[in-house]
């Protein structure tokens, strides 16, 4: 074996021995040829060798002067200087800080006696890892006088220090040893790490998986905290410098390359313990947010479901008080946080409620099969979420009884409800960029991004902030960007209540102007009615007419046939079958042109001026919008009311190629009502995200 296959064996060597405690020593690490392996069920990551005839024999207990394990690497293993490196790239003293930190816990008093004084040696009789560990890293640092911040040069390892693994294990002794030995706890890797984010790691095990409990981790906590006085700060760059409290806050509040600190792995970890001590003790900054936008209390408060709901509630109230005690829950981080809150709400909504709906039949729903009964489950759950009733809409008697005489009726309380939990910065579209707060809003429970933002640059981990904001906006048409998130809300909520009710939402307020302005109503493209529902509870004198109307308004011999592509099989009022050429002909209804028309988002998939719908749908109806208000016009209608989107009303971005008519109607038709209408009225609707529907009235010119 030549020197550095043997240093090679002794970092292997050293790994097991302080594994085994002591029991299996470096030396059986060396043999003629390359070991065997021997299988291992303790989770250890390199191999497992098979004792070597050369290996020392074992000393049943030993002293300060002579400790098998010691003896063992004096004897069998060249002079030693100390700051080898393993083909590996691992020095010595981090394989020491690696097998702690690998090494099952024996549960012994003196291993959270706060006093050790860190040498090791004693009674092999109840030698553990930690107190193998001990005496090596004693001979490493004392006798080799090994640099207690040498980092480990592996791949990947991003030249990580020793104590950054000490403060994993949580053994605070074994901190200790290093810091009274000169370790800079403020050190960092390669990506930003500290010693103390090491020590609030959330993948920290339990105490009954062999981790450590939550009083150890504290104590090292501590240690990490108060280390200055150990040689374990910086003072040894800042003699002379008084200005401790900043250096203290700089630490604590040091960020790592997705710019986490320490309290925010303490709030992933919901330890209200760490989170205290680190606000308490290390003044932690609980404004901070990460490189994905998210406070301290949005991580406790993304974990606050199921079985953790209570401790997550804890450390939340943790937080509050101490931003609300230390004077930094300004107004606008106040702002902050609802929208914050906002958005991880409706995350929730959509991963815990809405999907498991639209997968998943209900017991009293058949098959669940179709789109019509998943848009019912989903409708089902959402409203269930709102803490609305869904039997109002799904059994007509029930939603003949909604109390429409109120401020809001049942579909304009829904869009009430749903856009209440609607985080600003969703329903906004950018012409520009948006502010950075606004960015973080749309990015702190976007999950989705986060890997593939991550990129590795030299070995070492980094987020692409251009990955992120490219992942976190979409183009909108070519109006400008919206967040990432509107699309999966598109498809499970307002997709089925636009199905199951309507694509317009008309107010109660609304409905009551129009009424006054035109007491007798013609509706085309009724859909499921709820336009004509409202109106009519308002006073109006309505008919409505679709080409399909929708089930419960058909006669039994045709439900089912030629169903609508737009809307279910929900009714709310009765429509009639019919188009322009039967409803618009002086032999069938001739007081259809005396009544006012009423066209609600008429959808046209028009390949020339709407070629987003044409694209992205399936194959819709042929355009009607133009040829319906066409023949109105010419039976002498005098009275329009239109509810949609208008391209006089939609702004652009820069640079646009051409300008856009809106997802609602066709140009042809808006431009046939402005040449033959005048605009009497204008009145505002209630409209979902992404949206400029408004409702106008139109009288013959």
């Amino acid at each position: 074996m030549n020197s550095d296959e043997l240093i090679d064996a002794l970092n292997r060597g050293i790994i097991r021995a302080i594994q085994t405690s002591g029991r299996t020593l470096p030396s059986a690490a060396i043999g003629p040829q390359p070991p065997s392996v021997v299988a291992d069920n303790n989770d250890y990551p390199y191999p497992r060798y098979s004792p070597s005839s050369v290996q020392c024999e074992w000393i049943e207990y030993s002293t300060d002067l002579c400790n098998p394990v010691v003896e063992d690497i004096r004897r069998y293993f060249p002079p030693l200087g100390g700051n080898e490196v393993g083909s590996d790239g691992r020095p010595l003293l981090y394989n020491a800080c690696l097998g702690l930190l690998l090494s099952s816990r024996q549960r012994r008093d003196d291993d959270d006696d706060e006093n050790d004084d860190g040498k090791g040696g004693g009674s092999t009789a109840t030698t553990t890892p930690l107190s193998t560990f001990l005496s090596i890293a004693s001979f490493l640092l004392d006798e080799l006088g090994v640099d207690p911040d040498q980092p480990t040069r592996t791949h990947g390892a991003c030249s990580r220090p020793p104590l950054h693994l000490l403060a994993r294990s949580c053994r605070p002794i074994a901190v200790r040893a290093l810091l009274t030995r000169g370790a800079n706890r403020e050190l960092t890797d390669g990506e930003g790490w500290t010693a103390l984010m090491a020590c609030c790691m959330p993948d920290t095990p339990s105490v009954e998986d062999g981790g450590p409990s939550d009083e150890e981790r504290v104590v090292t906590m501590r240690l990490l905290l108060n280390a200055r006085g150990m040689g374990g700060g910086r003072e040894r760059e800042e003699a002379g410098n008084d200005d401790g409290a900043s250096s203290i806050n700089n630490y604590v509040d040091a960020r790592n390359y997705c710019a986490y600190t320490a309290l925010h792995y303490a709030c992933e970890g919901l330890n209200q313990r760490l989170i205290r001590c680190l606000l308490e003790e290390g003044d932690a900054d609980a404004t901070l947010h990460t490189v994905w936008g998210e406070s301290c209390l949005g991580i406790v408060r993304s974990r606050r479901r199921g079985a953790r709901s209570a401790v997550a509630s804890k450390c939340e109230s943790t937080i509050l008080s101490h931003l609300e005690g230390s004077g930094r829950m300004t107004e606008s981080f106040h702002s902050f946080l609802e929208e914050e809150s906002k958005a991880i709400g409706m995350m929730n909504l959509v991963s815990d409620i809405l999907i498991p709906a639209s997968r998943r039949p209900m017991p009293d729903d058949g098959t669940g099969a179709g789109l019509d009964a998943q848009d019912r489950r989903i409708v089902t759950a959402l409203m269930g979420h709102l803490d609305l009733d869904p039997t109002s809409i799904y059994l007509s008697e029930n939603f003949q009884m909604y109390p429409h005489e109120d401020d809001a009726n049942l579909y304009e309380e829904i869009h009430r409800r749903v856009m209440a939990l609607m985080p600003m910065a969703y329903t906004r579209v950018y012409r520009s960029t948006p502010t950075n707060e606004e960015r973080e809003i749309v990015t702190c429970a976007n999950y989705g991004i986060r890997k593939s933002a991550q990129v590795m640059r030299d070995g070492v981990r980094r987020i692409d902030t251009s990955i992120v904001m490219r992942q976190s906006f979409l183009v909108h048409r070519e109006r400008g960007y919206v967040a990432s998130q509107l699309e999966i809300l598109n498809d499970l909520i307002i997709g089925p209540l636009q199905r199951t009710i309507g694509f317009g939402i008309l107010s109660n307020a609304v409905a009551r102007e129009i009424v006054a302005l035109a007491p007798r109503i013609v509706e085309m493209g009724a859909g499921t009615g709820y336009w004509s529902y409202v109106l009519s509870r308002m006073g109006a004198d309505v008919v409505a007419y679709d080409v399909r109307p929708t089930g419960e308004s058909q006669p039994e011999d045709t439900i089912g046939k030629d169903d609508n592509e737009y809307f279910a099989s929900q009714s709310y009022f009765p429509v009639r079958e019919g188009d322009a050429s039967t409803v618009f002909c002086d032999n069938v209804d001739p007081e259809n042109s005396d009544r006012a028309l009423l066209m609600v988002w008429p959808n046209n998939p028009d390949a020339e001026d709407n070629k987003h719908v044409m694209a992205e749908g399936p194959k819709l109806p042929d355009i009607w919008d133009l040829t319906c208000l066409e023949r109105y016009h010419r039976l002498g209608g005098d009275i329009v009311i239109y509810a949609g989107e208008r391209e006089t009303k939609i702004d652009l971005m820069t640079g646009a190629t051409g300008p856009d008519c809106g997802f609602c109607s066709s140009r042809k038709f808006q431009t046939f009502l402005v040449e033959h209408y005048e605009l009497i009225a204008e009145f505002e609707c209630p409209r979902w995200w992404m949206k400029e529907d408004d409702i106008t009235m139109w009288k013959r010119k």
